[in-house]
Parts: structure tokens; sequence; C-alpha cells
């Protein structure tokens, strides 16, 4: 049995109730958004930029935000070891988790704002292009334990595209005796079909029913294209029956910054949050490239939605 946190047992109790959670936006590209650089993916601002990222909790919190992602997506020792930096996963990662209890005590807020460690396995690389599963599992178990031993209420698996190594992570995520989460990248290929970000070679939905899902609190569309949302979501809620989330992504990567994409406002997101409430999710947010302008658009819809029961 996972160990439950009194802020994350009260935010589930509220969905399990028939309401809702706000996720923040892109810590990562939020760094990069305020002068920082998105090497690493932003994890080694969690000690040469403390302040703006203090700054981006707060900022989250202000607009609304029901849960405090931790800057450690992607921040396990494969990872920083693709980007140059090594035996620093440790250091990294409780930083980034003490910014956000530090955020997270200064708010003061009435609400409960569990604390969420993120990670994901998406960006590794070996010799060949990827790393075997027990080198990923041993990775991710590090990392999964750190992050509990830190001190946040639960894990979320992002940007789950790859059957495989899905499995892999879910699996390592649970070892570390805490709610987990898992978040799903879709996107179409040329024929029209939805698929997983790394699995183009199967519908969505045949990947998706390979995934063990068994030990998962919640299930996302996440770092999605707006428009590919209600389709994917519509693939997975034939295979989940529990609490179900979106958080989409606006803007691309390439390599080694992030181009925001000006079509992806604050109202597009919140336009597609009320189709999506209204299509049975309980919890909406932002990924990558979703600013603090984009989670106060979402938390008007996210109240709309509580008021009318």
């Amino acid at each position: 049995m996972a160990q439950r946190s009194a802020a994350y047992e009260a935010m589930m109790r509220r969905l399990a109730d028939g309401g809702y959670a706000l996720l923040d936006g892109g810590i990562a590209t939020e760094v990069a958004r305020r002068g920082g650089t998105l090497g690493a993916w932003a994890n080694l601002a969690n000690v040469e930029l403390p302040d703006t990222l203090r700054a981006i909790h707060a900022d989250f919190i202000a607009a609304g935000a029901d849960v405090i992602s931790a800057n450690t997506f992607a921040c396990s020792e494969l990872h920083l070891a693709a980007h140059g930096v090594h035996g620093r996963e440790e250091e990294l990662n409780r930083a980034a988790v003490a910014l956000a209890l530090e955020a997270r005590e200064r708010a003061g807020a009435e609400r409960p704002l569990p604390v969420a460690g993120c990670m994901t396995t998406v960006s590794y690389r070996g010799p060949e292009g990827r790393v075997a599963p027990a080198e990923e599992d041993w990775a991710l178990v590090s990392q999964a334990r750190v992050l509990a031993d830190a001190g946040v209420d639960f894990l979320n698996v992002e940007m789950l595209s790859h059957v495989e190594r899905a499995n892999v992570e879910l699996a390592a995520a649970a070892t570390a005796g805490l709610p987990v989460w898992a978040g799903f990248s879709s996107v179409m290929d040329e024929e029209g079909n939805l698929t997983l970000l790394n699995q183009q070679d199967e519908p969505l939905e045949e990947s998706l029913r390979r995934i063990d899902l068994s030990g998962v609190d919640a299930v996302f569309v996440m770092h999605t294209e707006v428009p590919l949302v209600e389709p994917s979501l519509a693939v997975l809620r034939g295979i989940w029956d529990g609490p179900l989330g979106t958080y989409p992504h606006g803007g691309t990567y390439t390599r080694p910054s992030w181009e925001f994409d000006d079509d992806f406002t604050p109202e597009v997101l919140a336009a597609g949050a009320e189709r999506w409430l209204a299509g049975g999710c309980r919890i909406v947010g932002g990924c990558c490239g979703a600013a603090p302008a984009h989670i106060a658009a979402l938390r008007e819809v996210v109240d709309a939605a509580a008021a009318a029961g």
C-alpha cells in the first residue's frame, strides 16, 4: 500500500467527491522564458537559479495551481549524464524538492498543495540510441527513492511514450512506496492514426492496453498538442475508469531551446479545458510552454465547472 500524505489524500478525496484539481505549468520552459537555459532540461537551475524557481512556483500557486511540480523531470543519473552532468542526481533532485516544499510553506494557502516528484525516460540515450531496460530500471529506482526521501507527496511519471519503457518506469516508480500518476504523450501519424510518441508501429489503444496501470492513481494525456487531446482522451477513457486528466503543451523543442508558440494562448487552453472537463476529465493543467497566465485562465474554467456541479 502506497504511503499517502494528508495533502495528497485531501486532493484525492475532492476528486472522488466529483471535484477537480488544477496542475501547474511548464517549469523548465518557464525557467527558459525567464532567462535560464534548458541544458539538462533546466535541472541545473535547482542549484544555480534557486530564486528563479522560487518565483516560478510562487507564480503558479498564485495563479491557482493545486499541485506543485518539483523541477525533477529527466533528473535521473542517466539523463543528466547524457548532458555531461555526472554524480549530481541526489543533489539536484533534493534541491528541487526543497524549493517546492519551501514554496508551499511560503504560500500559506488554504488548499492542500501536494508536491509532485516528476520522472521520465523519454530522453535517455545510449550508444545505439537507447539504454537497456536493466540500466533504465536502476536509474529510475534510484531517482524515485531520492524523491520520496526528499519529501514529495507522489510521483508523476511523465511522457510515457513506449510500451516497454513505460512498464519499466511505472514499476520503478512503485518501488518508492508513494502514489503514482501516469502521463502519456500521443501523436498522429501521416495516415491520421493516433499512436504513442515513440511507439508509432501500432495504434494508441493497442499500446495502452499493453501497459500495466494497476498501481496507478490517475492517468493523463500530457505533452500532447491541443488538437489531439480529445481523441487521445477518448481512447484512454476506453481502458481507464479512474481519475483522468490532461495537460497539453504548446511549442517545439529544438535542441537546446524551447520555441514558444504564440498561438498557444491562455484562451486556447481554457477553451479546450471546458470541453475536456465536460467530457469527464477531473484534472487539467499545462505542460511545456504553459505560463502562470495559462494556469490562471484554467482556474476560472475549473471554478466554473465546480460551481455548476
